[in-house]
């Protein structure tokens, strides 16, 4: 009896396993952005090559390379024409937009007066973003 009473249970613990349901959550963080909206031409990057070489000996030479690179900011704020933006904000950082963020931005901007006053006087655009980084871009989801 006790042989049949073990084969019993190996199908019960196997219908166990079976109903078993793994459950997969992706969590995406909000973040809130603030800062000065820009136009993202103004970012360029450049990449500085510098040689030294110096000899430790007559036979011998030593060469070292140094690759630098610097983000170079020009004075460039929002006009009715950017389709690119940036965000440069309180702590120096500049936050990059996906394409259909940049899109949203562009329509906001243009039905918003205040926001066409500052840019038609060329004073800057305070804005404050919610949205999801995304690798090194961000997702917007709302903009004020």
């Amino acid at each position: 009896m006790k042989k049949f009473a073990s084969m019993a249970v190996v199908p019960l613990f196997a219908g166990f396993l079976w109903a078993q349901v793994t459950k997969t959550e992706t969590t995406t963080t909000k973040t809130t952005y603030s800062g000065t909206l820009m136009d993202a031409s103004c970012l360029s990057k450049h990449t500085e090559h510098k040689e030294t070489t110096t000899k430790s000996s007559p036979n011998e030479t030593s060469t070292t390379t140094r690759t630098e690179n610097k983000t170079e900011v020009v004075d460039c704020p929002v006009t009715t024409t950017t389709s690119t933006f940036t965000l440069h904000t309180p702590e120096g950082k500049y936050v990059r937009f996906d394409e259909p963020s940049n899109t949203k931005i562009v329509e906001v901007v243009k039905s918003n007066k205040t926001w066409n006053k500052l840019i038609n006087d060329r004073k800057p655009v305070k804005v404050r973003i919610v949205g999801t980084p995304n690798g090194d871009v961000v997702v917007m989801e709302s903009i004020q």
